[in-house]
């Protein structure tokens, strides 16, 4: 790549790709009198694809069958943003039952997919066809851009020699300083102090890894990383999203061994956001020959208990200024009317859900204005204890039976929209325990301690008021009185018996745990009890779950990981 060009001003001319994904570079005659030269960066003939997986609601999705109607489709921008807000907060639960079907929707891959100029690696053609169109672009395209240039770049200025100012990238530069490694001082103004780097980047990660040697930092320019995107439908199972990323790294590693111009030895590097990890992970386990290691973002490795809760309010709002989370509110769902019959029957979501490695009595009914705890579950099983439960059976069951179908669509079907939900919970039990604690062997990854703006539901609070038994008994169902309706109300009014005092139980809004907005420090830390277990592990404050791969040293974290999965990878082929 480093190629020894003429001293005079020169262009960068970017890089294309023929059908069969043969690189080309295109440009055009010029008289002698321009002086400019067009300077064309080779890629290596050696390819590790890289491929990202987001997290749910990350992928944009269609009906299947009816291209033209986009069932999840999140905006992006701010204008974006306000108008599917306001979209949001007409649709009925019918209408989001409606769009909301695993088995009636499919990736659209279709989205918004534009490239910087300046991007000389990859097309808008490109990208498209690398899958980057199904992602949401707000979330993803900037880490996207960003792995492209890291990886293939990896210099200021590529194709110059070093006495023309050109410097490694930052994020590769470091890597040769951590854990005592070798420390030089800048040879220039222009050139990054590593050194600093590296000390700023081990502060943040909390995490000293070990250092890449100079040969390990020369070794990564040898190879060629193309930057691939797995959309995939979240809303069935993550064991059919595992499997179609199987198939998708089957396809690619068949594109680059059909070309003329690639060598591929037949395994990529996946990174990871959020539920993409629990399908990144589960596609391991299933192909780990294919795969030459994994690097995890904010994986909620042991589930959220803010599932249940927004199963039973809603979309949780930070209060009255609170107008972006009113915003998400009102297009994922502002009530357990309009949660319930999105996600019920989704298998998906569902897997989001606390599993059996959660810290135990994670849902918590204590007495309002203290720490008194009435009783606390799971103490084993949160599937028996908790989510096979319904507010038919217990005033804390996770759902109400009544808001799954309210377009009728499983009731005038012949089914059962009780026994679709529990099939869907079935599938979801029968994927934790498949994939259990497994990790790749080559696993690296990150997770948010945030301890002040990006607090997280650690546990679930009910908060009793009123007559609380002597010896602590609650009752288990509702009085059978107009109050029954659910429709995302957080308070729950109970009698002990007919003509006794109300008791009332509210759900707490309180986010009682460090995290990232949404996964708590009790499962993201959980990435450290992989088995067999990850190779490093970050634990970092400052950003919010789903824009955590916008954080410089998340950034940093994850380029760390390749670089040391790529030193597992077969010499590149002499030619």
């Amino acid at each position: 790549m480093m190629a020894d060009v003429l001293s005079t001003a020169t262009r960068r001319v970017s890089l294309q790709f023929d059908k069969k994904g043969n690189p080309y570079f295109e440009s055009v005659k010029s008289p002698d009198s321009f002086k400019q030269c067009a300077l064309c960066v080779k890629p290596p003939h050696t390819v590790i694809p890289v491929i990202f997986v987001p997290g749910i609601m990350g992928t944009n999705l269609r009906i299947r069958g009816k291209k033209q109607i986009k069932a999840w489709a999140p905006p992006n921008g701010k204008l974006g943003g306000i108008g599917a807000a306001l979209n949001g907060t007409t649709q009925s639960p019918a209408e989001r039952q409606a769009l909301f079907s695993p088995g009636d929707t499919e990736v659209n891959p279709d989205g918004p997919c534009q490239v910087p100029d300046n991007l000389h690696w990859v097309s808008a053609e490109e990208a498209k066809r690398r899958g980057w169109g199904a992602l949401h672009a707000d979330s993803y395209h900037f880490i996207l851009q960003r792995l492209e240039v890291i990886l293939n770049d990896q210099y200021s200025s590529p194709g110059h020699p070093e006495e023309r100012g050109n410097f490694l990238l930052p994020e590769i530069g470091l890597l040769a300083h951590l854990n005592g490694g070798k420390q030089t001082a800048p040879r220039s103004e222009k050139e990054p102090d590593y050194a600093k780097a590296a000390a700023e980047a081990v502060k943040a990660w909390n995490l000293t890894p070990q250092g890449l040697s100079q040969d390990e930092v020369l070794r990564l320019d040898d190879y060629y990383y193309p930057v691939w995107a797995h959309g995939y439908n979240w809303l069935q199972s993550n064991e059919e999203s595992a499997q179609s990323l199987i198939e998708k790294i089957d396809q690619i590693i068949e594109h680059y061994k059909n070309t003329n111009y690639f060598d591929c030895d037949g395994k990529v590097i996946l990174v990871t956001h959020s539920m993409g990890g629990l399908v990144g992970r589960r596609a391991a386990q299933m192909a780990p020959d294919k795969i030459l290691g994994v690097v995890h973002g904010v994986q909620p490795v042991a589930g959220a208990p803010v599932v249940y809760r927004r199963f039973r309010a809603g979309t949780e709002v930070g209060g009255f200024l609170d107008i972006e989370g009113a915003a998400v509110a009102a297009i994922i769902g502002w009530n357990a009317g309009d949660i319930t019959p999105t996600l019920a029957c989704s298998p998906g979501p569902l897997e989001l859900l606390p599993t059996k490695h959660y810290a135990p009595g994670w849902l918590k009914v204590v007495k309002k204005g203290g720490s008194d705890v009435i009783f606390s579950l799971p103490q084993a099983d949160p599937y028996e204890e908790i989510y096979s439960k319904t507010t038919d059976e217990c005033w804390w069951g996770m759902l109400d039976p009544g808001l799954i179908d309210p377009a009728n669509k499983l009731s005038s079907s012949g089914n059962s929209p009780l026994k679709s939900h529990r099939d869907a919970l079935d599938q979801a039990s029968k994927f934790h325990n498949a994939l259990d604690l497994y990790a790749h062997p080559q696993t690296y990854g990150y997770y948010g301690i945030d301890q002040k703006k990006f607090r997280t539901f650690g546990h679930i609070h009910w908060q009793a008021s009123g007559s609380i038994p002597g010896d602590d008994v609650m009752p288990l169902i509702y009085q059978k009185d107009s109050q029954r309706t659910m429709t995302g109300k957080s308070t729950v009014p109970l009698y002990q018996d007919e003509g006794s005092p109300k008791i009332k139980f509210k759900l707490s809004n309180e986010r009682d745990q460090g995290g990232d907005g949404t996964v708590p420090l009790d499962s993201g830390k959980v990435l450290t009890q992989l088995q067999p277990t990850p190779k490093a592990v970050f634990s970092m404050s400052g950003f919010d779950h789903q824009m955590s791969y916008k954080n410089q040293y998340a950034i940093q974290a994850t380029v760390y990981g390749i670089a040391k999965i790529v030193q597992q990878a077969p010499p590149p082929k002499a030619y």
